[in-house]
């Protein structure tokens, strides 16, 4: 077992301390994204269940709506209210919907639709990275939904 001097000591100094930089730096970066990948999957996910849950709750509020709370016959703002609603977590003001009513392939109205039409709910979200790592870039997340209106 060899001694060192302290000469030879000397030429280490600050040593520890690049390398805990640099090993932070590089574990800050994989915390950071597993943080944004698993934001990201969470509004993916929201974003094609809205439009689900707002096709839902379009069908079931058509023109012979009657009984029924927040919106009866439903509205496309009352749709998008709907869905505002649902966004916990996210930020409502970075979410889109549009809702319209369908014959087969042709656009028919706005809502409330008819029974027997179809309904048409588009759900857009511009996700924001949070990565100090990424530049301010947006996802634009999308999902639609198509239901036959029932009452």
């Amino acid at each position: 077992m060899k001694i060192r001097t302290v000469r030879q000591r000397n030429g280490e100094e600050g040593s520890a301390l690049v390398e805990f930089a640099l090993s932070v730096l590089i574990m800050l970066t994989v915390v950071f994204g597993i943080v944004d990948v698993g934001r990201a999957l969470f509004a993916y996910d929201w974003v094609s269940n809205a439009a689900r849950l707002g096709t839902r709750f379009a069908i079931v509020r058509g023109v012979q709506c009657s009984g029924l709370s927040g919106g009866c016959p439903a509205l496309e703002s009352d749709v998008r209210t709907y869905v505002d609603s649902t966004a916990i977590g996210l930020n409502p003001s970075d979410v889109t919907v549009k809702a319209h009513c369908y014959v087969g392939q042709t656009y028919a109205s706005l809502l409330p639709c008819p029974p027997g039409t179809w309904v048409n709910v588009q759900v857009q979200y511009s996700f924001s990275f949070i990565s100090p790592l990424i530049p301010k870039r947006t996802w634009l997340m999308s999902s639609s939904s198509q239901m036959v209106v029932s009452r």
